[in-house]
């Protein structure tokens, strides 16, 4: 046993040294791919550049061959039937001369007559004839241009253009008319066009780049000197056969990365020695495994000083405590350690365990109190004693506070932030009274808080403090709050009397309005009169009257209620009794739900319970209002709708009342309100319409067109068609006439 504590340090270090090792053994690797991942983009970016400026050059090349193939002078050279035209043919090679003069990358030009099989170069001159001209053999690329107007491509030279020719040449078709008549071939100097793809001899790296065309030969190869012929000549091989991925070649592995131009085709591959560039790696690798191992038997020496210097103290703990043999407990390091963070843990638990319920306890008890809950008196001094025993034997304050206009507050709060502004409100009272007051709150439901106080010492205004609490929270905070209280304070033993008088206290912010403190001896003992029966019967004579009347009438009815509560101050208890009475009648009435509960009136000042009930019954009453004037714009048009379907009939306003089932003073009433003209000028008006356009659109007689607008006799028709537009129908019908002729001249 007295050994237990080496054995468990050497548990320890035993994966504290495999720990190590694998760190040392992994950071060969994680540098690795670290080095790979930190050469990709430098190498994309010189790939980049590189492609780039021989995309460039091969674009001027490409410019200069459209530049040719409009020149006047390539024209005539194309489309002359004089094929020895000597000053076209000097004119055009001067012209080639000066381009390839001035232009660095640009070492030839030809430009070839497909149909007369001509050539005019730099420098050989005039050809006549393929035959005769040394460097022929790449006319047969018109084949390949069939899609295309331009392509770059190798190409081997004979013997006898070495000098004059290049591997690599730009192509360009010439067409005239819809024909392919010519060829342009630039040949490009190779030395010029990919100096930039040379590496540097003093490169800390062994690296490769190639150019290769679409058809994976290799326009051109530059690497550094680390490289022997048979590596070159493998990856060669390779990237001829497509392979351009990672590459490995005797136990070496080649890192690629390549970049396609979008201009030619061509990829540029750029190929490292994945060795060369993790040569320092190796040696890290090798010092960390190196230090690794030093670092391990560092820590077995520590050990063994831990054992003789560190540990005694804790030997001599465990030989202090007692054992239990018949257990079998086994007292050694490892169960000392078990055991002590057994009991850490369990006593901050419990001790948190206890607060909280503690907490708990003292807030069941207050609202026990509050609610009436509690009736033994035994049991109020037990539970008083065991959770306020630190207060003293002097007059409790107690106080009743509430948010004001709770619903609104309610509606304007979001949910998740009720809670944190409820108990930013308890902070701040206790923030501003607990200087001089032993301070309890308990939150409520709803809209309450209940809190105790006891001065500490002194003379001390509690109500001064709380409207300095009141204003803060107002101004913090952004809703207000009012206070019921007594400001004489109670023995322990009248606490639930004195949670009743601060409920009434606080009753009478009905009258006294908002972020007020009310003081029970002030607002309660000043008005202790109760209701009359004389105020009983005029409230019950109101709130009948409500019932009575129709609902437009409702809302001065609900006025003189709340009037005269206002005006006699009403006590808070029965007046709120009165309210939900009304509120049950009118609404029931109405059919409609009231949004407000009675609770939250019980937080409002009167002028805006009577503010709530005018709004929803001012609602209720345009809602009705509309839903009549609906009705009578549907019975009104369903009135214009028949008069418009019997023109030809002797109807009159009783036929019209009678189609839609209503009385004729009601017709000719909701007509002049909603038409604003009667019925009888609607009628003739619509009679009129029709005849007019009968008139202008028909040649039916005067006679004929009475009857079909409702008119027994022609002359009663005539008459009314004269007041109607001045004139007769029949002098109607000739301006109408005269009119339509006038336009069709």
């Amino acid at each position: 046993m007295t050994q237990t504590p080496i054995r468990l340090l050497f548990i320890l270090m035993l994966p504290i040294g495999l720990i190590i090792l694998t760190v040392g053994y992994s950071s060969y690797h994680i540098s690795k791919s670290v080095l790979e991942e930190e050469l990709k983009e430098p190498q994309q970016q010189m790939l980049q550049i590189i492609m780039k400026d021989i995309d460039k050059y091969l674009v001027d090349s490409n410019q200069v061959a459209v530049k040719l193939a409009l020149d006047n002078d390539v024209y005539t050279f194309l489309t002359s039937p004089f094929s020895h035209n000597y000053q076209n043919i000097k004119e055009v090679y001067e012209k080639l001369e000066t381009i390839t003069k001035n232009t660095g990358f640009i070492k030839s030009i030809y430009i070839y007559d497909i149909p007369k099989d001509n050539f005019i170069a730099v420098p050989q001159g005039f050809s006549s004839s393929s035959l005769n001209f040394n460097d022929a053999n790449w006319v047969e690329v018109k084949d390949e241009l069939q899609n295309q107007s331009m392509i770059v491509k190798y190409r081997d030279l004979p013997d006898g253009a070495v000098n004059k020719g290049s591997n690599l040449t730009l192509f360009r078709k010439i067409h005239i008319k819809g024909e392919a008549r010519g060829l342009i071939a630039i040949n490009l100097h190779e030395k010029e066009l990919f100096s930039k793809l040379n590496l540097s001899e003093q490169a800390p790296s062994s690296s490769m780049r190639f150019i290769v065309d679409q058809h994976h030969n290799i326009l051109h190869t530059t690497n550094a000197h680390h490289f022997d012929k048979e590596t070159i000549a493998f990856v060669q091989n390779e990237i001829r056969k497509g392979h351009v991925h990672n590459l490995s070649y005797q136990d070496n592995i080649f890192l690629s990365h390549q970049l396609e131009s979008a201009f030619t085709g061509w990829q540029f591959i750029s190929v490292v020695d994945e060795d060369s560039i993790l040569a320092k790696s190796e040696t890290i690798r090798n010092v960390v495994f190196f230090v690794s191992i030093l670092a391990l038997i560092i820590g077995c020496i520590a050990v063994l000083l831990i054992n003789v210097t560190q540990l005694k103290p804790i030997d001599r703990i465990k030989q202090l405590l007692p054992k239990n043999e018949q257990s079998g407990y086994r007292r050694d390091l490892l169960h000392l350690e078990t055991l002590i963070d057994d009991l850490v843990s369990d006593h901050a638990q419990l001790s948190q365990l206890i607060k909280k319920m503690t907490k708990e306890a003292k807030a069941k008890f207050l609202s026990d109190i509050q609610s009436g809950k509690i009736q033994s008196d035994a049991e109020f001094q037990e539970k008083w004693h065991t959770y306020f025993k630190g207060w003293k034997e002097k007059p409790i304050h107690v106080v009743l506070l509430s948010i004001d206009d709770y619903h609104s507050w309610m509606n304007e709060t979001p949910q998740q932030y009720r809670k944190v502004a409820k108990a930013g409100l308890i902070n701040m009272m206790d923030e501003v009274l607990s200087p001089h007051f032993l301070v309890h709150m308990v939150n409520l439901d709803n809209d309450k808080i209940l809190m105790i106080a006891q001065l500490k010492e002194g003379k001390v205004s509690l109500k001064n403090h709380l409207r300095i609490a009141l204003d803060n929270v107002e101004e913090l905070l952004g809703f207000s709050i009012s206070a019921g209280m007594c400001s004489h304070g109670a023995h322990v033993d009248l606490l639930k009397e004195a949670c009743q008088k601060a409920e009434l206290a606080l009753s009478y912010r009905l009258y006294h309005g908002y972020g007020q403190v009310l003081d029970y001896t002030e607002v309660v003992e000043e008005n202790e009169a109760e209701i009359t029966k004389e105020e009983t019967k005029t409230l019950q004579a109101l709130i009948t009257a409500t019932e009575q009347v129709g609902p437009q009438d409702t809302l001065e009815e609900v006025n003189r209620f709340f009037d005269y509560v206002e005006d006699n101050m009403i006590h808070p208890v029965p007046s709120y009794q009165y309210v939900a009475e009304m509120k049950q009648t009118l609404f029931n009435s109405l059919h409609v739900p009231f949004p407000i509960e009675l609770e939250a009136i019980k937080t409002m000042h009167l002028s805006d319970v009577a503010k709530v009930f005018q709004e929803h019954i001012a609602k209720q009453v345009e809602n009705i209002n509309h839903l009549q004037d609906v009705k009578r714009f549907n019975y009104c048009e369903k009135m214009v709708h028949y008069m418009a379907e019997h023109l030809d009939e002797a109807i009159g306003i009783p036929e019209i009342a009678e189609s839609v089932g209503i009385s004729v003073s009601l017709a000719s009433q909701w007509f002049k309100e909603e038409k604003q003209e009667t019925i009888y000028g609607y009628l003739t008006k619509l009679r009129m319409q029709k005849s007019e356009e009968l008139l202008m659109d028909t040649d039916a007689k005067i006679a004929e067109i009475a009857l079909a607008v409702g008119y027994q006799h022609e002359n009663s028709f005539i008459r009314k068609f004269r007041e109607y537009k001045k004139m007769t129908p029949g002098k109607f019908r000739k301006m109408h006439a005269a009119v339509h002729n006038e336009k069709e001249m």
